[in-house]
């Protein structure tokens, strides 16, 4: 767990020095990094705490990220009009409006869920969850020989959380940024897996 009130740089210096993770191996997750769960859309699925500054520092991460050659993978939801999830939720990141689209700069393979009217998947390894249709991020990490991912993203206890599950069932290690993921219920990433997983001790 890489700890909050760094600096983009800070991060990157820690994943690469620190840690020692190669680009050869190593991928960036971005999970549902979309207007539409920010507060530049007030009306969809706002998380409080994605202002602008916000999404600034991710970017200039992604950025740094990027300089030393690392794999970007972005999940998005990609919903209809009428999709059902907005039986539970307000309606959000619909094809062709602002909310759908990705508010970071920079990314190698865009990986779309919930494209369907009836089929919809919070983990980004999964494009309908209900009828287990994979997406194609799994086959496209492998493909690349990633085994590591450092994720971050939207919403931490909603999006993030069901894809880093996933992520560890299918053998990956998972490195999450706390301070780039939030939460619609404010609760920190750590205190999420530990609710998820079991408390450390």
């Amino acid at each position: 767990m890489l700890e909050n009130n760094k600096t983009p740089y800070d991060f990157t210096n820690y994943i690469v020095n620190a840690l020692k993770l190669s680009p050869s191996n190593t991928a960036i997750l971005c999970v549902d990094c979309q207007n539409g769960f920010t507060e530049r859309c007030p009306n969809e699925l706002p998380v409080v705490g994605t202002n602008e500054e916000w999404i600034d520092q991710v970017n200039e991460f992604l950025t740094l990220m990027k300089e030393r050659n690392f794999k970007i993978f972005a999940s998005m939801d990609d919903h209809p009009e009428n999709h059902i999830s907005f039986e539970k939720w307000p309606p959000h990141c619909i094809k062709g409006t602002y909310g759908n689209q990705l508010f970071i700069n920079t990314y190698d393979f865009i990986i779309k869920k919930g494209e369907e009217v009836d089929g919809d998947s919070y983990s980004a390894f999964y494009k309908d969850i209900e009828r287990r249709i994979e997406s194609e991020l799994d086959e496209l990490l492998r493909k690349h020989k990633i085994e590591n991912l450092v994720v971050l993203g939207l919403a931490g206890d909603v999006c993030v959380i069901a894809t880093i599950e996933d992520a560890l069932k299918r053998g990956y290690k998972v490195f999450p940024i706390s301070q780039y993921i939030k939460a619609v219920n404010k609760k920190d990433i750590k205190e999420l897996i530990e609710e998820k997983f079991g408390r450390i001790i």
